[in-house]
């Protein structure tokens, strides 16, 4: 997804830093390092009106998310800098038709890709595996599955815990739960980062 050139694009005076190297991309937008500033990255990301989307709903809920989440940074999510509001746009489609859509912006602290083993712990106790799968098991499960795992995987288990046991204790509900959403600090810490699927708990 080119998000960024829609950003360069169609506000280009709205860009808030100088993005150089591309870390990765998803359905909702892109990520870059920031010029002059090695721990923080920036994503540009772009929101579709479609018939079951509203993009002024939907980024009402991103921007309560992103608010909350740089007043009260929390241990096991990505620590949110800033974020932005950059246009709403039109583009052409089928049949002579437009679609709206919001490009806007958020910074977070840089992080850093699990491992191989760390992958398969988390997908086995945690990831939904993109088919809407909910892994709801107990504190008790989850710590025998990790015991059971640690004999044959290299990863910490006291970090896997910690963050099992903390990551839904916030106001906001992650509501893509997956191995791509999971990295670490230069610590080893785990924290979950893409937040455009998420929105506070009601």
């Amino acid at each position: 997804m080119l998000v960024l050139k829609m950003c360069q694009q169609f506000c280009p005076d709205k860009i808030p830093f100088v993005p150089t190297t591309r870390l990765g991309d998803g359905a909702d937008g892109e990520i870059f390092d920031i010029k002059g500033q090695s721990d923080k990255v920036i994503k540009f990301g772009v929101l579709y009106e479609t018939g079951s989307i509203n993009i002024n709903q939907s980024f009402k809920c991103i921007k309560e998310v992103l608010s909350y989440f740089q007043a009260n940074p929390a241990a096991t999510y990505a620590r949110v800098y800033s974020f932005g509001f950059m246009g709403k746009f039109e583009r052409d489609i089928a049949l002579k038709k437009k679609q709206p859509f919001i490009l806007y912006f958020y910074t977070m602290e840089k992080l850093y890709k699990i491992s191989e083993d760390e992958q398969k712990v988390f997908h086995s106790i945690l990831s939904h595996e993109d088919r809407g799968i909910n892994k709801n098991y107990s504190p008790i499960k989850i710590n025998e599955m990790i015991s059971g795992m640690s004999k044959g995987l290299d990863f910490n288990s006291e970090r896997v815990t910690f963050f099992c046991d903390n990551f839904n204790n916030t106001a906001v509900s992650h509501l893509d739960i997956h191995i791509r959403n999971i990295m670490k600090d230069f610590n080893g810490n785990f924290k979950l980062v893409d937040f455009d699927r998420s929105e506070m708990r009601r």
